[in-house]
């Protein structure tokens, strides 16, 4: 006589003991649940299925033959539709979308802190840029300059928001006042773009990289006024031809080359006399001043 127990752990914390006694001979079969028998069948020699309920759970003992072998299983079905598989699923329900909650609270507080930390390692010069980009206005701001001492300068800038004069907060600046976004130093009343919040002008910004067509006058007019004072012999026009195809050549790069032609690379590594002198011995320049100065020659 085959002899299978189980035991089932109900909600109350109770136990039950499932048992099966079934002669291989005769197939006579007994299923009870603690001491009382839930089923009773004879001549069972092959594969079979017994469902029953312990409280309100349904539950499955299967027999299968295999070849002479009888084996024995028991499963709580939680697929069929009883009551206690609809409270179930219910219940599964709820805590799956109480899963999903807490994962979506949990990624955005992920997302928060990442944005939090990617906020504050940028630095203001970039938050400034973000929040021009998302709406702003051009318009033209000069230069403002005062001297602190000798050796540093307190820059500023004005621009008009409306009906409003806008004065940027004011940078301390060592000397000389060269821009690394634009090699003609900077002097008072220089213009420039200035992009602002139309709402809330006082977020601002000037692009040293954007002078005005005037400010494009200022700097030929500025390395005119060098070329003739470190050249006093140059023959009348020349000078002003000279420095208006260097800059044709190679815009504000070659007026700096010319107004810092007298400087020493110690001083000024991207513009000097090593410069000044490479931009007046270049080929393609060289034709460009015959074209464009007839037959006067490059001032040396």
């Amino acid at each position: 006589m085959n002899h299978y127990t189980w035991t089932y752990l109900g909600d109350n914390g109770r136990n039950y003991r499932v048992g099966l006694l079934h002669s291989p001979k005769t197939g006579h079969l007994v299923i009870y649940v603690g001491s009382k028998i839930v089923q009773i069948d004879f001549k069972v020699l092959d594969s079979k299925e017994y469902t029953f309920f312990i409280e309100d759970e349904l539950v499955h003992i299967n027999l299968e033959r295999r070849g002479n072998e009888m084996y024995f299983t028991f499963d709580i079905d939680k697929e069929t539709d009883t009551p206690r598989n609809r409270f179930r699923h219910k219940l599964e329900r709820k805590y799956f979308y109480q899963l999903l909650i807490f994962l979506g609270a949990m990624g955005l507080l992920v997302a928060g802190i990442v944005i939090w930390g990617n906020n504050a390692k940028k630095s203001e010069a970039e938050k400034l840029d973000e929040m021009l980009a998302k709406g702003s206005e051009k318009t033209i701001g000069r230069v403002l300059i005062k001297k602190i001492d000798s050796n540093r300068s307190e820059i500023s800038y004005q621009f008009v928001a409306g009906n409003e004069t806008i004065i940027s907060h004011s940078l301390l600046q060592s000397e000389p006042l060269i821009l690394f976004v634009n090699p003609m130093p900077l002097e008072q009343g220089d213009e420039f773009r200035v992009y602002y919040s139309p709402r809330k002008p006082h977020l601002n910004k000037m692009l040293f990289s954007e002078p005005t067509p005037h400010q494009f006058e200022l700097y030929k007019s500025r390395a005119v006024a060098k070329h003739n004072e470190l050249n006093p012999g140059a023959p009348p026009g020349m000078t002003d031809c000279f420095v208006q195809t260097a800059f044709e050549f190679d815009s504000l790069r070659a007026l700096a080359d010319i107004y810092f032609q007298d400087t020493k690379p110690a001083y000024n590594l991207e513009h000097n006399l090593e410069t000044y002198a490479k931009l007046t011995t270049n080929r393609s320049f060289l034709d460009k001043m015959e074209a464009n100065c007839g037959d006067l020659k490059p001032i040396q």
